[in-house]
C-alpha cells in the first residue's frame, strides 16, 4: 500500500506545503502484455509454459484467472521474492475462428491487477472418414454381416475419437436436459399408477408397474458420454486415439432383427475437427428363404382305413 501525507508550514507572509509519499512494497509477477496461440487444431488443447519470476519486493500470494478457451495452471499459490516458476497457459477451442481472452493477474498485496491479452486461431485439420456411408446386402435374420470404415488422420496430431449419437454438443446438451427433468414425469406417473391401484385397476401387477416405470425413465447421469448405441448396428472400437499420419480401422456390423430395412447415423466427434463426421448406416433383414419344391401333392385313390405317408 502507498501512503501519502502534507506537512504544512504557515509563516505570516506564506503557506508552504511539503508533500510526503511513501511507496509500500509490492509482489511485481512479470507476465508478458501479450501471448498468441497461432492455428491451433479445434477440440485439441495446446499449451504454452511462461518461467514468471517475482521482481519485487514483496511475497507474492497470487490468483490467476482466465476464460474458455483458455486455462492457466497453476491458478493461485505463493512466490518469495527473485524466485521464478512456471505457469502453463493453455488453448482448448471448440469452434474454429479466432478466439480472444486475457489472462488476470492478482496480487493479496493490494497492488493492481494486470492483464495479459490471449489470442488463439483454431483450424480444422485433415482427418476423414475413408466413406461416409456403409450400406449392407441383405442379411438373414439372426445372423450377421461386417463392414469396415478407416478413420485417416493426414495431420502431425494424436487425435482422439468417440463414435456419438447425436451431430452436434448442442443437441446432447439439450437430450441430458431432458432427461435430467425426467424425474418429475417419472412422479406424475407414479400418482397415476398410485390412484390406478387405489381405484382397484385390473391390471395384474400394479406393483411391478410402478417400480418398472421408474426404471425405464430414471435419467442418464450428467456425465454420460451420450456414445452412439443401436440394436441393430454395432460399432467398434467406439473411442480411441489415432497418431500423426496413422488410420484407425472401425468394425460396422449388421445384425437385423425383422425382415425390415434399417438406418441410423452415427457421428464421428474427433479432435481436430469441429463438426462431427456423420455415418450414414444401411441395412436391409431378409427372412427365411423358404419354399416347397411342389405346389401340390396327388395322393391319388386312397383306400378308407388305410394309412399313407408322404414326403415334401
Amino acid at each position: 500500500q502507498d501512503y501519502f501525507h502534507e506537512l504544512v508550514c504557515v509563516t505570516a507572509r506564506e503557506r508552504i506545503v511539503v508533500p510526503i509519499r511513501a511507496i509500500g512494497a509490492r509482489a511485481i509477477l512479470d507476465f508478458p502484455a501479450q501471448l498468441e496461440f497461432s492455428k491451433c487444431p479445434v477440440k485439441q488443447s495446446t499449451q504454452k509454459t511462461l518461467l514468471v519470476s517475482n521482481v519485487g519486493n514483496r511475497t507474492a500470494c497470487y490468483q490467476l484467472s482466465t476464460q474458455s478457451p483458455f486455462y492457466v495452471v497453476p491458478t493461485t499459490g505463493i512466490l518469495d521474492v527473485g524466485d521464478t516458476m512456471e505457469v502453463t497457459v493453455g488453448f482448448h477451442p471448440l469452434t474454429t475462428g479466432d478466439h480472444c481472452g486475457s489472462l488476470a493477474v492478482s496480487c493479496s498485496s493490494g497492488a493492481e491487477i494486470i492483464h495479459t491479452k490471449l489470442q488463439g486461431e483454431a483450424v480444422d485439420v485433415t482427418i476423414e472418414l475413408s466413406t461416409n456411408s456403409v450400406e449392407f446386402e441383405k442379411t438373414l435374420i439372426s445372423t450377421s454381416s461386417h463392414s469396415t470404415v478407416l478413420i485417416e488422420n493426414r495431420s502431425n496430431i494424436t487425435a482422439h475419437f468417440q463414435w456419438k449419437a447425436f451431430p452436434s454438443e448442442e443437441e446432447e446438451k439439450e437430450e441430458k436436459k431432458r432427461l435430467v427433468q425426467l424425474p418429475k414425469e417419472v412422479s406424475q406417473e407414479n400418482l397415476t399408477v398410485e390412484k390406478e391401484m387405489e381405484k382397484g385397476s385390473s391390471r395384474e401387477d400394479p406393483t411391478a408397474l410402478l417400480s418398472s416405470t421408474v426404471q425405464e425413465k430414471l435419467p442418464k447421469g450428467q456425465e454420460d458420454p451420450m456414445l452412439f448405441s443401436d440394436g441393430i448396428f454395432f460399432i467398434e472400437p467406439m473411442e480411441g486415439e489415432i497418431g500423426p499420419n496413422c488410420s484407425a480401422i472401425i468394425k460396422v456390423t449388421f445384425k437385423p432383427q425383422e425382415d425390415l430395412k434399417y438406418q441410423s447415423v452415427a457421428y464421428c466427434n474427433i479432435s481436430g475437427r469441429e463438426i462431427r463426421l456423420p455415418l450414414q448406416l444401411r441395412g436391409e433383414g431378409q427372412g427365411p428363404l423358404v419354399e416347397f419344391i411342389s405346389q401340390t401333392v396327388n395322393l391319388g385313390t386312397v383306400s378308407v382305413s388305410s394309412h399313407h405317408i408322404y414326403k415334401v
